[in-house]
């Protein structure tokens, strides 16, 4: 008798062991569905029900990175990259970590960006700069870490055109103060660019932009400096001709 109670018993426990492991599989397949479809709502309610239910496990694992894209997609960036940064603080050593700090750094990338800039281009130069730096950090982070990761040649290009956008910002902000007649200012602006944003397309004409500046102070030899720093930088430059 105690040997049928103890059979019975352990057949009991695989049972809900089973039943268990089945049930995690039904609900996360069922939140994977509803995020194909693009219902993000379901799927994220799901994907937290299964973390409730079962906070360990594979599955649960997945849905953290799934709660993190399916916020993503709508929009709502905060609750992403909290999410991304739960996923790593739970798993720091998961292979999917580069996915968490890759949506971390897309979130960033991605604000600001309402219906109406979606159907016309956002002038990245006039978006608040924070996210903009906030998400090159992230991409850099996500390179120096994970070489090796799918998402470094995505990342790669978008940093290239953050870094060109953030550079053109500094200088829409440097001719501000130009036609001010703040030619300090300028100076200093242009100086930001120069050292934060090294390599960026928009160099050449913050240095005639300098140059400039300096002859309105009538710093004679810092603009001839400048001028010659930028004959190096581009030969072909119209202010380099003057």
């Amino acid at each position: 008798t105690i040997s049928v109670s103890l059979l019975l018993s352990a057949c009991s426990s695989a049972e809900k062991q089973a039943d268990a492991s089945t049930s995690a599989e039904v609900l996360y397949n069922t939140a994977k569905r509803a995020l194909n479809r693009g219902d993000f709502l379901t799927a994220v309610d799901t994907f937290e029900t299964l973390g409730a239910r079962f906070p360990f496990g594979s599955y649960t694992q997945q849905a953290q990175l799934d709660i993190a894209y399916a916020y993503f997609k709508q929009d709502e960036y905060d609750n992403a990259i909290s999410a991304a940064d739960r996923f790593i603080k739970l798993y720091p050593r998961s292979d999917n970590v580069d996915y968490a700090i890759y949506i971390k750094g897309v979130s960033n990338f991605a604000r600001g960006g309402s219906f109406m800039e979606r159907l016309f281009p956002r002038d990245m130069a006039r978006v608040n700069q924070n996210w903009l730096r906030a998400a090159f950090a992230e991409f850099d982070v996500l390179i120096r870490q994970h070489p090796d990761s799918e998402y470094v040649p995505d990342a790669l290009s978008r940093m290239e055109f953050l870094r060109n956008e953030m550079a053109r910002h500094e200088l829409i902000t440097a001719k501000f103060y130009y036609q001010r007649g703040a030619m300090i200012a300028t100076i200093n602006r242009v100086n930001y660019l120069l050292e934060h944003f090294d390599g960026s397309k928009h160099v050449p004409n913050a240095l005639a932009l300098m140059a400039s500046a300096y002859g309105s102070l009538g710093q004679a030899d810092m603009q001839g400096d400048t001028l010659r720093v930028l004959a190096q930088t581009e030969p072909s430059h119209p202010a380099v001709k003057n």
